[in-house]
């Protein structure tokens, strides 16, 4: 499938709905005041999709500390990639895009803009520290794909598409005419056509990270096009989204990589989901055929693509593989033989269903609870919600339990934690890890609480909260986290896996010991909605 057959292809599909959703209500509707503001909701998105680039500029050099080098501040770290991008800018007839540094060793890439003609190319210092020129070069041909296939236009034009459904929802769905009987004729067919907007707003939202995900394959194929060796960007996707340490001979230093902005080379789909770590198969032999398991095997991962604007590294990786033949070069990793590895299966699918159901207790005694709202309003007659709320306040107290289990941790790596093809997004696994805390949880970012931490195999990011909420999270970011930037740590608490992974903290030692109330504020907010559903009984 092409790349322009597929942008072509989703982006009729969610016309189709909206137009579907416009006609049916200009033609049941007799006024045209909502057809304006659906006119100024597409006004508004084009002037800020023009304007956006400078926007955005002045909220990553304030809050990002990003410096905008140019390519000759590109050339000072690295010749050959400043001459990639002159190379691949003169081929398809662009000028090179504004290039931004982040002084931070926490690596990262990623791209914006409104087009060709006023793209955006940031990255972070990590992001040639930890990979080789070649390697930097293919994660820099990725994010230069995007803007020769103009992705920022598309998705644009996408996201509009389904802001305008969600608004014709809100407009509609709770609509009431009265008057005549044609009148309340009316009124309900636009409730339904509110209805449908929501439906297919949802259906829309899917579709739409559905096209992001092609556009990433199109971009690492760009990308392997550029480079004529896809086994770098291979490297660089297995480095950038797990946090490998590569290790090539006992004179260099651990190189750390972690998840990068969603709009970058892998997902990072908020400051609190990060990649982990693990080790390359020249210094662990084939241990890093478990990690790629977790995306070959695990019912976690195609769940969790599904909300993923990136598709599962191992995925990319295979196919970017297949490519390889092509270019002469033998597969880096050999994902086609993991197919046939063998694992516990009726174990992955017990582990699943369990945190399927704790993971949505909660939120089933709430929607239990809005149902007897509506049904209250409807028919004003009580159906226990007191009982409701009471139960999912009993709910997030046992999904909390579950998720933080208690007893004794065990000290592991990283590499280890990874290397569990059984691991849970959901149920953590008490550890500690030992090792150098190396930049904030996102990079430059000084009002980010969390951190970054290395071990001897690998990168975690460490989820912190603060016993004061907000606050003491801002305070901790400003006074202590930058301090601990550099310092040898004891970090404990539960890990987690998902598209990117993270430690969720209960404490950190770095000769005094530093308390993290993850575990706390989830037992608050379960004892408060018990208590709150008791008062309404």
């Amino acid at each position: 499938m092409r790349l322009a057959f597929a942008s072509l292809i989703t982006i009729s599909l969610l016309s189709g709905f909206l137009f579907t959703i416009v006609l049916t209500a200009a033609y049941v509707a007799d006024y045209v005041d909502w057809i304006l503001l659906l006119v100024l909701t597409v006004i508004i998105n084009v002037v800020l999709w023009r304007v956006g680039p400078w926007l955005s500029d002045f909220s990553f050099k304030w809050f990002y500390r990003v410096q905008w080098i140019g390519l000759d501040g590109l050339a000072v770290q690295s010749s050959v990639v400043a001459g990639h991008i002159k190379e691949v800018c003169k081929k398809y007839g662009m000028k090179a895009p504004k290039i931004g540094l982040i002084p931070d060793d926490n690596p990262t890439a990623f791209c914006y803009g409104s087009g060709r003609f006023n793209a955006r190319l940031v990255y972070s210092q990590g992001l040639f520290k930890y990979l080789s020129d070649e390697e930097a070069k293919a994660v820099i041909s990725h994010e230069l794909g995007h803007i020769v296939h103009r992705d920022f236009i598309v998705m644009t034009i996408a996201a509009t598409i389904l802001q305008l459904l969600y608004e014709l929802y809100y407009i509609f769905a709770l609509r009431r005419s009265g008057g005549s009987s044609r009148s309340e004729k009316k009124g309900n067919v636009l409730v339904a056509v509110g209805i449908v907007s929501y439906v297919f707003y949802v259906i829309g939202t899917y579709i739409l990270l559905y096209l992001s995900r092609v556009r990433e394959y199109y971009a690492d194929e760009f990308a392997a096009a550029e480079t004529q060796d896809p086994n770098a960007l291979s490297r660089a996707l297995v480095k950038v989204a797990y946090g490998i340490i590569a290790e090539k001979d006992s004179d260099r230093e651990a190189r750390l990589m972690q998840s990068t902005r969603t709009m970058g080379l892998v997902d990072f789909k908020s400051a609190r989901q990060l990649g982990l770590s693990y080790a390359n198969s020249q210094r662990f032999g084939g241990s890093f055929k478990d990690i790629f398991l977790f995306d070959l095997k695990n019912p976690w991962a195609r769940i969790l693509e599904l909300s993923s604007t990136h598709p599962l590294t191992a995925k990319r990786i295979d196919r970017l593989e297949r490519l390889a033949k092509g270019y002469g070069h033998e597969p880096e990793y050999g994902i086609v033989s993991l197919e046939g590895v063998t694992v516990d299966s009726a174990r992955l699918w017990r582990n699943f269903m369990v945190d399927m159901f704790f993971m949505y207790l909660p939120k089933l005694a709430l929607a239990l609870a809005l149902l007897n709202v509506i049904l209250l309003f409807v028919f004003e007659t009580s159906f226990l919600l007191g009982f409701w709320v009471m139960l999912a306040g009993v709910g997030m107290l046992l999904q909390t339990f579950y998720k933080y289990p208690s007893g004794t941790p065990e000290r592991a790596t990283v590499l280890d934690a990874m290397s569990n093809v059984y691991a849970s997004p959901v149920r953590g696994r008490p550890v500690v890890f030992d090792g150098k805390v190396v930049g904030r949880g996102v990079p430059g970012l000084v009002f980010s609480e969390d951190l970054m931490m290395q071990d001897s195999t690998g990168l975690i990011y460490l989820n912190y909260e603060s016993l004061l909420p907000f606050l003491g999270n801002l305070f901790f970011a400003w006074g202590k986290a930058e301090k601990l930037v550099g310092e040898r740590i004891s970090a404990q608490g539960w890990f987690v896996r998902g598209l990117s992974s993270r430690l969720e903290l209960a404490r950190i030692t770095d000769g005094e010991v530093i308390k993290s109330h993850v575990y706390t504020w989830n037992i608050v907010s379960g004892v408060l909605i018990t208590l709150l559903g008791v008062v309404l009984l």
